[in-house]
């Protein structure tokens, strides 16, 4: 998983509140419940030696109504005295309970395993008139989440109902046609490419009526061409089944997300052979402290055990606090080793992938290399 959306926060000097609120079923007092929760834990955050400016922040989120949001899924933020510099919906962590952390880190680690098995998924689904475009997060397990969607209207709708019959008439108006259909794909595709560049998909799922997936896909450029993916399923039309539409989308997105762990774990199996991959606490905690860790890799279901030591950078971390005390600005802080790991690597440019099935990696983690550490 891409840590690319938390690099910045990561980046940041601390401190910082982490909070994690389960979700609530929608009802009348959702709003309310979501509330009273939040005031419990700005009690434990504020006796933890939170700030009032981030409390503010935070209350500005999750104070009165605004707080009725949180329902049907998760919400975690993050936030210090500059404001609220994270907040999400998380799907897996409905029956976690909430968390609020006062740390000089940003606590990541359960959102990020949340996520694991998710796929970022731009859904088109087209006709020769245009499409509908979709940023969804997928999961197979969850379901799917849709952030946003746009319409694009294709400039040539007059035109896009093909002739019949012979004749030089018909055949004019079947030219016209088919230019129209490829006009009005290729407002489509400049839309996905919009869309592509500030929602950085896994995948596109290219859905809708047969002749329009064929104009669009023909007018895409290779780049996009290459991650995406058609299914049968999915219609403009009124009525169309939005439950058959959303199974083949799931569908697409799981085939992504076992080809990616299944490409991680080739990766890591052939780069222990030379100096490319490495497993334990030690040699990751060295890779991620000189930057060469490219993808941190977890075990579902198995936090590593243990607390690391960091300083005022991300670099900054180890076993002893002695290590540090020379080239930290601040004193050394003890947090648990899995979210110290994440905040390295995640600043320094790194991807997380949390493996399943049954994986067992020493001490829970492991990491591919840009290059060899010598560990």
């Amino acid at each position: 998983m891409d840590l690319s959306r938390t690099r910045e926060i990561f980046e940041r000097p601390g401190p910082f509140a982490t909070v994690y609120l389960e979700a609530v079923q929608a009802g009348e007092n959702s709003a309310k419940q979501v509330e009273l929760r939040w005031r419990d834990l700005q009690k434990q955050l504020k006796e933890a030696g939170a700030d009032d400016k981030t409390l503010a922040a935070l209350d500005d989120e999750l104070g009165g109504e605004r707080s009725g949001s949180i329902t049907g899924v998760g919400r975690v933020l993050v936030a210090s005295a500059d404001g609220v510099l994270f907040d999400d919906e998380v799907e897996a962590v409905d029956a976690a309970g909430d968390i609020a952390v006062w740390s000089p880190l940003p606590e990541l680690g359960r959102y990020y395993r949340s996520q694991s098995g998710s796929v970022r998924v731009l859904l088109a689904v087209v006709d020769q008139t245009g499409g509908d475009l979709y940023q969804v997060i997928a999961d197979n397990s969850e379901g799917a989440r849709e952030l946003d969607e746009e319409t694009i209207k294709g400039q040539a709708i007059e035109m896009v109902h093909k002739a019949r019959g012979g004749g030089v008439g018909n055949r004019t108006r079947q030219n016209r046609h088919e230019m129209a259909s490829y006009e009005n794909a290729d407002e489509v595709v400049k839309g996905i490419r919009s869309t592509v560049k500030q929602f950085r998909p896994e995948v596109i799922v290219l859905a809708g009526e047969v002749q329009g997936r064929s104009s669009v896909r023909n007018e895409l450029p290779g780049d996009l061409a290459e991650i995406t993916r058609e299914i049968e399923a999915g219609s403009r039309a009124a009525g169309a089944s939005e439950d058959a539409l959303e199974d083949a989308m799931l569908t697409a997105a799981g085939v992504v997300a076992t080809e990616r762990e299944t490409r991680v774990r080739q990766r890591f199996e052939e780069g222990k052979g030379h100096a490319n991959a490495v497993e334990g606490l030690e040699p990751v905690l060295e890779a991620a402290r000189t930057g060469a860790v490219d993808t941190l890799l977890l075990v579902d279901g198995q936090e590593i055990p243990g607390e690391l030591y960091v300083g005022s950078s991300p670099e900054q971390i180890s076993t002893d606090p002695a290590n540090l005390e020379e080239m930290s600005d601040t004193e050394p802080v003890a947090r648990p080793a899995e979210q110290v790991l994440l905040r390295a690597v995640g600043a320094l440019g790194g991807d997380v992938q949390v493996l399943g099935g049954g994986a067992e990696l020493q001490d829970g983690v492991g990491a591919n290399l840009r290059f060899p550490t010598g560990s």
